[in-house]
């Protein structure tokens, strides 16, 4: 990116790192989604960034969608999700991070165990329905009959 558009990048960057209000981080987070396709090298690492450190449950949150909207090309984010879908204190977060690993297929096929936990063990109806949705989602995109079929051949690779 270049030029006009790259000085828009760099302002939506600067302001998910500094900004000085979370209205602005999140807002800053929603806009690198919707142009993270087009730079995702540069906005991928930023929105993981906030996604696993960001103090605000908001920030976290969108930033969590915008991977979700980057879709393929923020495959980098599949082990910070499984993070987040592990570690974050926001059951809003978590449930996100189990519906946007569902949407990386292949490349969410090594943390199916983390999402095979949190479909059993979160401590929240919603996480644990996401987590579901996602193996099953999953076990679709991947070629597996059931979800318990891509559980039982993930962990044999293990």
């Amino acid at each position: 990116m270049s030029g006009p558009d790259k000085k828009k990048l760099d302002k939506m960057i600067w302001q998910l790192r500094e900004g000085w209000g979370e209205s602005t981080r999140v807002d800053a987070a929603r806009d690198l989604g919707w142009i993270g396709t087009e730079a995702a090298d540069e906005a991928v690492p930023e929105l993981i960034n906030a996604l696993l450190h960001d103090k605000s449950e908001n920030v976290r949150l969108e930033a969590a969608i915008a991977l979700q909207w980057i879709g393929s090309k923020a495959s980098s984010a599949v082990q910070p999700l499984a993070q987040a879908l592990q570690k974050d204190e926001s059951e809003k977060v978590r449930e996100r991070a189990a519906i946007v690993l569902q949407g990386l297929g292949k490349n969410a096929k090594n943390v199916v165990p983390i999402i095979e936990l949190a479909s059993r063990k979160d401590k929240s109806i919603h996480v644990r329905e996401a987590a579901v949705t996602s193996l099953n989602t999953l076990a679709e995109k991947l070629g597996y009959e059931t979800k318990e079929l891509l559980i039982k051949a993930c962990k044999k690779t293990k």
